[in-house]
């Protein structure tokens, strides 16, 4: 039997489901899948070691409901929220040991808690390099400044010449892997997992309007794992990677235009499952 064997313990077991509001601090009366767990928000992203050696990653799925066995990568990348300028106001210094930043959006709204979850990088300027949690956001009208709350306090001191980029949980929001990628790959399916359903936003304020259902369950991340192939390898041990042919499936890596993200651990066959090895 696999289960997680891990010395901590995950919010659901191994083969569940789970569903929460989305956002996690709303309420919510439509249906879920599974354990309702308004907790597991916090989680997305933990891996977790399994008894038969496998790694698993707790995600929360995107829009559209996944099949067992595909593929999968983060939420597509969202440029307009990254290398924003920021100021330092007196209620928001931005010093080494502080938590929170004032930042200027740009022509983007910004949704309410839009990257709880995610990060905080400083891009350039002063504190470059500096990577962060972020604990929650304010909304962040058209050009408009937007408070980051910050789980860790920041390292160096910032100041106006620092541009700081907003970034996605890779984990948060998972989509079936496109055949021109929009992210990276995080890891294989392994078990069909149900579509959360997206809260809505003022457009104008990016303040919530009504509250979704997110979905949640485990990816696999590293070890054996059936995905999806789209071309037949007739040879065990060969480098794999995304297909982009086949949306959700796997094929042979190149050096040059596919990512190597396992190897096949036995002959695979086009249009059916196979097993591979991952290495996320």
């Amino acid at each position: 039997m696999s289960f997680i064997s891990d010395f901590k313990s995950a919010g659901l077991s191994l083969f569940n489901q789970g569903y929460s509001p989305l956002p996690s601090t709303s309420s919510s009366t439509t249906a879920g899948t599974g354990v309702l767990d308004p907790n597991l928000d916090a989680e997305v992203g933990q891996k977790f070691q399994t008894a038969d050696g496998r790694t698993v990653a707790l995600v929360q799925n995107g829009a559209t409901a996944l099949a067992a066995g595909v593929l999968v990568q983060a939420p597509a990348e969202v440029t307009a929220f990254q290398k924003l300028s920021m100021t330092v106001p007196t209620a928001y210094p931005a010093t080494a040991g502080t938590y929170q930043v004032l930042v200027t959006n740009g022509s983007t709204v910004l949704n309410i808690n839009q990257f709880a979850g995610g990060y905080f990088e400083v891009a350039s300027g002063t504190g470059i390099g500096q990577f962060l949690r972020i604990a929650s956001h304010t909304a962040g009208t058209n050009a408009g400044t937007f408070v980051v709350t910050l789980e860790d306090a920041i390292i160096t001191t910032l100041d106006a010449t620092s541009k700081v980029s907003l970034l996605s949980n890779p984990y948060d929001g998972v989509v079936i892997n496109p055949t021109t990628a929009t992210a990276s790959p995080v890891g294989v399916s392994l078990y069909p997992l149900a579509a959360s359903t997206a809260a809505s936003y003022n457009a104008t304020s990016g303040a919530l309007t009504t509250a979704g259902v997110a979905q949640y369950g485990f990816i696999v991340t590293h070890g054996f794992a059936s995905c999806l192939v789209d071309s037949t390898v007739t040879n065990v041990g060969y480098p794999i990677g995304r297909s982009a042919a086949t949306a959700g499936a796997v094929g042979v890596a190149t050096l040059t235009t596919v990512a190597q993200i396992g190897v096949s651990a036995q002959t695979l066959t086009s249009a059916n499952n196979g097993l591979i090895t991952l290495f996320l």
